[in-house]
């Protein structure tokens, strides 16, 4: 398995960036997304020391799917009109479930912590962020809009703290 938990990083942006053209739907996806999440690592806990590798990843995906269809029915009966624009995210949300559920081994719930802070500060950021500019620049409350704003936001996070990239040329010391 990787450890690295960079690619559900990659998986979680989809969601980000469709679903949060407004602050409500942000804060929607991302409450559905903690829950989600949570109930699904939760109960593969339990379920992980019975179960075989290939039976894990069966497992994982029948409990993300059944998870995420509850969570699609309870926003159709909750918050239908907001629930067109979620539909297609809080089925997303499985697979970043069974993507969390086979990243890290020893760490899972640090690593799972860690990435529900992110997204939850992230999807809030550019929730409000859209609705904010969206009032005068209709482009950003469309998903191209919603790129732009996060290529934006995510350059302004790497000159803030000063990432260096890596080169992959290393220089050799001359006599």
């Amino acid at each position: 398995m990787n450890d690295s938990p960079s690619w559900p990083r990659a998986l979680v942006l989809v969601p980000v960036v469709g679903a949060s053209d407004s602050l409500i739907n942000a804060l929607i996806l991302w409450l559905a997304w903690v829950v989600i999440s949570f109930a699904h690592g939760s109960t593969m806990a339990l379920l992980r020391p019975r179960l075989t590798a290939c039976q894990q990843l069966i497992a994982s995906i029948a409990v993300a799917a059944a998870m995420t269809a509850c969570a699609d029915l309870l926003a159709q009966a909750w918050i239908l009109e907001r629930h067109g624009a979620l539909a297609v995210y809080i089925g997303w949300i499985a697979l970043s479930c069974v993507a969390l559920e086979h990243t890290a081994t020893e760490r899972r719930m640090t690593v799972h912590l860690r990435l529900a802070g992110q997204f939850g500060l992230l999807v809030i950021i550019l929730g409000a962020l859209r609705e904010l500019i969206g009032r005068g620049v209709p482009l950003a409350l469309i998903v191209p809009g919603g790129f732009i704003l996060l290529g934006l936001l995510l350059a302004a996070y790497q000159a803030l703290i000063g990432t260096k990239t890596r080169s992959t040329l290393e220089e050799t010391p001359r006599p």
